[in-house]
């Protein structure tokens, strides 16, 4: 019985990669890299009064019930077992379309990879791609213990490995060319720091960099699994959430400085992206 808990228990680094790979993406960065210079500011107010207190928050709750359902189990022992359905319904509602979304993105890159591009954007193509993948990891969660693999590999294969070497290069690229005139960052002053209120365009970037954070409190149902659940789990949670502020804030730089001005614009990314797939330089920045 003590070996079989022992081999369920995951470890501090573990369940700091498991945090993270609910929140971050590559995806998330040209959000934060058009907002310029003011990305620090949209960037610390989005932790300061949003991450921060939902992870404090998840922590006196995860202190409080330390047992197996996490959110679900916080709601029920407070406000009673049908709204912590409701929660249980809520979660699986949030995560279900975006894993969907997560699963699609593999079509278009198959189809990259073997030069077929026309087959990566054919919905059948992409219908069968999500169905393989969601069943696929299913069966393997029935027989393997998927969330402390991917906590273990996944996260360094598809989450730290990518933005090391994206922002490795970046750096290597800022070294050589400078901070660029014509790039979405431009020429440094301190009072491009702070975004001007005075027009509604300026929130317009703060509601995606909001959006990074959400779902941070999620890891919260793997508390039981770890070796001493609340302090593990509150140093966990905060050391994921320095990491995700600083990756974005240094990727975005790099990326916010080689894009031209208004390319990165949060409703003209799209556009942006179509371009960049014939032209490998932009197709490697995104």
């Amino acid at each position: 019985m003590s070996n079989t808990k022992s081999s369920n228990q995951i470890s501090t680094m573990t369940f700091i990669g498991m945090t993270c790979a609910l929140v971050a993406s590559v995806r998330n960065i040209p959000d934060v890299a058009a907002a310029g210079w003011t990305m620090l500011f949209y960037m610390l107010v989005a932790v300061l009064l949003y991450a921060f207190p939902v992870s404090l928050i998840s922590g006196e709750f995860a202190g409080m019930f330390p047992g197996v359902g996490g959110p679900e189990l916080w709601v029920s022992n407070s406000l009673g077992k049908k709204w912590g359905f409701v929660v249980s319904w809520l979660l699986w509602v949030q995560m279900f379309p975006g894993m969907v979304m997560v699963a699609s993105a593999l079509a278009p890159l198959f189809g990259n990879i073997i030069d077929n591009v026309p087959l990566g954007l054919s919905s059948k193509f992409t219908l069968v791609v999500i169905l393989i993948v969601y069943w696929g990891i299913t069966l393997l969660n029935l027989k393997f213990d998927m969330a402390k693999l991917g906590g273990k590999i996944g996260v360094w294969l598809g989450l730290y490995l990518p933005l090391a070497i994206m922002l490795v290069l970046g750096v290597a690229a800022w070294m050589k060319i400078g901070l660029l005139p014509t790039g979405t960052l431009g020429h440094f002053s301190w009072d491009k720091l702070i975004p001007d209120m005075a027009t509604a365009k300026s929130l317009q970037y703060f509601t995606p960099i909001m959006f990074i954070f959400t779902g941070i409190e999620m890891s919260s149902v793997y508390i039981t699994r770890l070796k001493n659940p609340v302090k593990t789990y509150l140093k966990g949670i905060f050391i994921a959430l320095i990491f995700l502020f600083i990756v974005n804030i240094l990727n975005a730089f790099v990326v916010a400085n080689v894009i031209p001005s208004g390319h990165l614009d949060v409703y003209k990314r799209q556009a942006y992206v179509k371009a960049g797939n014939r032209n490998s330089r932009g197709t490697f920045l995104y």
